[in-house]
């Protein structure tokens, strides 16, 4: 008995407590998510993610990309964090890292979504 009461002690200590558990209805921008449930509709400002080194070409295709992928996921809320909900568990990567890392990307990239002069500076 001691046993069980241990494991689900240990259980409670490391699962982080969320603040909302529902489903990405819309993607504002690549910082905002509008996050429902069957009680409230709620847009998270992601933190740490930041789109203004992005040229228009860029941020377009960012945002087709986002709007493609991310709707209709489970996610759990945790503050101004997001993370996907695994079904009895979460992917410790969150949604703002995984942005993130998709905007670095496209800024590493720029003869692929050069405009006008820019692309004689990769010519």
């Amino acid at each position: 008995m001691n046993g069980l009461f241990l494991i689900v002690l240990v259980s409670l200590i490391q699962s982080p407590q969320f603040d909302m558990q529902g489903t990405i209805i819309r993607v504002n921008s690549p910082s905002s998510l509008v996050i429902g449930n069957d009680t409230v509709n709620k847009t998270v400002i992601l933190d740490g993610v930041d789109s203004s080194g992005l040229n228009n070409l860029k941020y377009n295709y960012l945002m087709r990309d986002l709007q493609e992928y991310l709707p209709k996921k489970s996610v759990l809320v945790n503050g101004t964090n997001v993370y996907f909900d695994l079904v009895g568990s979460y992917n410790a990567r969150s949604i703002n890292d995984f942005i993130e890392n998709k905007i670095s990307d496209l800024e590493e990239m720029p003869d692929l979504f050069c405009e006008g002069y820019d692309c004689w500076i990769y010519s």
